[in-house]
């Protein structure tokens, strides 16, 4: 295949590739499943692992173990851009959610050539493996399940609990940014943890304050340390006025 074809063919999945990352800032993000998400970034990895074969060469060049750390580094990096803790700052705004995107195809464009120039053929395996990574994520890797209930011992559904405040509400929306939002996205879209949005259909405020105060694993226990019985019942009452 001549370079020039070469050029063309990662010139057409680079511009591809940069218009999906753009789209959604110019006609507007809309919200999708954790796992369409996940679909999404595989299928931008996929348009950077076709530059970085595209633009590889064949070479008579002795192999420098510098192109195989560069390919071992750049899968790292990626997975460090899609860590919960930093997608979660990065999504909640539209410009550099389409960045961190951009990120994903050069990372991935990196990586392929990278493989190749370390070995032929080591390229096609890193993106092999690299692949692998982002579709594994699309059927639940690294996705904490969601709870089907909550245990009956921790579940008082006969207690009531009064209406929060909006200085409450307030509260309980800083204690979900600083606690909870790594895992469960932002605006409680989901992430590594499950979605949040609508949990008052499947939770009332007082299952939601056990849950909360006595979780099932994955989910980390936070009361009473770091956070307070008042933290818990804002953080509760936040939760379940997510739509």
């Amino acid at each position: 295949m001549s370079m020039v074809l070469r050029t063309w063919i990662a010139g057409a999945a680079a511009v591809v590739a940069v218009v999906l990352s753009v789209l959604p800032v110019i006609t507007g993000e809309r919200e999708i499943a954790v796992g369409a998400h996940h679909l999404d970034h595989a299928v931008l990895m996929l348009f950077g692992v076709v530059i970085g074969l595209a633009l590889y060469a064949r070479r008579d060049d002795r192999e420098s173990p510098a192109w195989l750390w560069v390919a071992v580094l750049c899968p790292i990096l990626i997975m460090i851009a899609m860590a919960p803790s930093f997608y979660a700052v990065v999504d909640a705004v539209p410009f550099l959610h389409a960045l961190n995107h951009l990120v994903f195809v050069g990372l991935a464009a990196v990586t392929a050539y990278a493989g190749q120039r370390y070995v032929r053929g080591v390229g096609w395996a890193s993106a092999v493996l690299l692949e692998f990574m982002a579709f594994a994520a699309v059927f639940g890797y690294g996705v904490a399940p969601v709870a089907a209930s909550v245990p009956l011992a921790v579940a008082p559904t006969a207690v009531t609990v009064a209406p929060a405040s909006a200085a409450s509400l307030a509260h309980g929306a800083h204690v979900f940014a600083q606690n909870c939002a790594a895992c469960h996205g932002a605006h409680g879209e989901g992430g590594v943890g499950p979605a949040l949005r609508n949990e008052a259909s499947r939770k009332n405020l007082a299952q939601a304050i056990a849950w909360i105060e006595n979780p099932a694993p994955p989910m980390p226990k936070l009361f009473p340390t770091p956070l307070t019985k008042k933290d818990v019942e804002d953080v509760a009452a936040f939760v379940e006025s997510l739509k």
